[in-house]
C-alpha cells in the first residue's frame, strides 16, 4: 500500500463533496451517480472524529472498502488528500458502478500499526438505460498509480470533449434546431425499410413477411406464365425420342408422343416423363367452327342487346273499336283504340319496352299498351290522344 500524499483533482473532474466520521454515525448525505460512471466523478470526503476535523498522520494509508451484491467487492487506495490532510479524494471506478442501487462504502485508515474505519458513505447509483454487456461485474483492488492515471485520462477526455463541443458549436446548434427531424429519422428509415420489404415481398416473395408470399408474387406469376407459354417441347414419335431430346425438364413442360397419341408431362418429383392418357387429337374438344356455331360471340351478343328506336304515333293514326291484348302470364286487357306504326326490324317475337328517355306528355300518358308484330308496333289506349305521342322504344330479339 502507498502512503497518502497531496493530490489535486483535474479541472474536468466532477467533485462530489461528502463527509465521514470515525466516531459519530449520522445519516450520510446521498451521493448520486449513474451506472457505469467512472473516474470523472471523484468523491471529496471530509474526515471527522467525533464531529471535529481529523488530520491524517503523515505515515497514514487510506483505502475505500465497498461491498457489492453477489459477494463482490471493491478495495482501492484513495487518490490522495488536500494540503491540510483533512480531506481525501476517492476515484469512482467502473467496478463501483456496475450495479445499480444503494451502496454504503467506508474509508479505512491505517496508521501506527492500527486500522480505523469511518461511518459509511451513501452511493445512490441510478440504473443506466443502456447496459454495457462487455463490462464484467467483478471484484476490484487497484493500485494508487492506476487510479491516478485513470482519473487523469478521464479528465483529459472530458477536456477534449469540451474542446470538441466548443469547436463544433455551430454544428451542434444546427443539430438542435433540426432535432425533430433528427428524432424522426429512425422512424422514417424504419418505415422506408418496411415499405421496401413489402415491395420485395410482392415482387419476389422471399421476405417471410406475409402468408403465401412464395406463390403470390410477380416473379412466381411470371414464371408460371412462361411455363404455360413455353411449356410445350414439341411432338416426338415415341417416348425414346422424347427422352433423347429432353432427358430433363421443368414443371409445366409437356410434349405429344405420336406412338400413343397422348400428352406427356414432366414429373419433377420422379424426374421422368409421364403419360397423362389425354388424347393429343383433342377429339373431345370443340373446334373453332363448332364454337362459333354453338356459342355467342361479340356479334351475337350485340344483336341481343336492346336497340333504341324513336317512334311517333300521329294523332290521326288511331282507330276506334274493341281490341284485346293477351299477356304472357295468361291474362288479357281490353282497349277501345289502336294505332299501328311501322318499325323496321321488329318481329312478333321481339321484346319492346318504353325507354326512360321518352319525354312524358299527355298523349304519351294516354297510351296503355304496346304489342310487337312483323314489321310494326301496335299501340293501345282507351281514349284517343288529340296530339302526336313520341316514344323512345328499346327493341331486342
Amino acid at each position: 500500500m502507498s502512503k497518502v500524499t497531496i493530490y489535486s483533482p483535474p479541472s474536468a473532474a466532477q467533485v462530489k463533496n461528502c463527509t465521514a466520521d470515525f466516531d459519530l454515525r449520522r445519516a450520510p448525505v446521498p451521493i448520486h451517480l449513474v451506472q457505469f460512471d467512472k473516474t470523472i466523478p471523484i468523491l471529496a470526503v471530509a474526515l471527522y472524529k467525533g464531529g471535529t476535523a481529523y488530520k491524517l498522520p503523515e505515515d497514514a494509508e487510506a483505502n475505500v472498502r465497498m461491498g457489492k451484491r453477489n459477494n463482490l467487492y471493491v478495495y482501492n487506495p484513495v487518490l490522495g488528500c488536500n494540503e491540510g490532510r483533512t480531506l481525501v479524494y476517492v476515484a469512482v471506478t467502473p467496478q463501483m458502478t456496475t450495479q445499480d442501487g444503494v451502496f454504503y462504502p467506508i474509508l479505512e485508515v491505517l496508521a501506527g500499526g492500527g486500522v480505523a474505519g469511518t461511518s459509511p458513505l451513501q452511493l445512490v447509483i441510478q440504473r443506466n438505460p443502456v447496459q454495457e454487456g462487455d463490462l464484467e461485474d467483478t471484484s476490484e483492488a487497484q493500485t494508487l498509480a492506476d487510479l491516478v492515471s485513470q482519473a487523469a485520462a478521464s479528465a483529459n477526455a472530458a477536456a477534449d470533449s469540451a474542446r470538441i463541443v466548443q469547436e463544433n458549436k455551430d454544428a451542434i446548434q444546427n443539430a438542435n434546431a433540426n432535432m425533430e427531424a433528427i428524432k424522426a429519422a429512425p422512424a422514417n428509415a424504419k418505415a422506408a425499410a418496411a415499405s421496401a420489404k413489402e415491395a420485395r415481398s410482392w415482387a419476389v416473395g422471399d421476405t417471410a413477411s406475409r402468408p403465401g408470399e412464395g406463390m403470390d408474387n410477380a416473379k412466381y406469376y411470371a414464371a408460371l406464365a412462361q411455363q404455360v407459354s413455353q411449356g410445350a417441347v414439341g411432338w416426338y414419335p415415341n417416348y425414346e425420342a422424347l427422352y433423347a431430346a429432353h432427358d430433363t425438364g421443368y414443371d409445366g413442360n409437356w410434349a405429344i408422343v405420336g406412338e400413343t397419341d397422348t400428352i406427356w408431362v414432366w414429373d419433377s418429383d420422379t424426374g421422368v416423363w409421364k403419360d397423362t392418357g389425354e388424347s393429343s387429337k383433342f377429339a373431345n374438344y370443340y373446334d373453332k367452327t363448332q364454337i362459333d356455331a354453338n356459342f355467342y360471340g361479340k356479334a351475337q351478343i350485340d344483336a341481343k342487346l336492346p336497340k333504341p328506336v324513336t317512334v311517333t304515333v300521329a294523332a290521326g293514326a288511331w282507330t276506334t273499336g274493341d281490341y284485346t291484348v293477351s299477356w304472357d302470364d295468361g291474362g288479357a286487357s281490353n282497349y277501345t283504340a289502336c294505332a299501328t306504326v311501322t318499325v323496321a326490324g321488329v318481329t312478333a317475337d321481339s321484346r319492346i319496352a318504353v325507354s326512360d328517355r321518352t319525354r312524358v306528355t299527355d298523349a304519351v300518358r294516354m297510351v296503355a299498351a304496346l304489342e310487337p308484330e312483323a314489321g310494326v308496333v301496335k299501340f293501345y289506349a282507351n281514349s284517343v290522344p288529340t296530339s302526336a305521342a313520341v316514344f323512345v322504344l328499346e327493341v331486342s330479339q
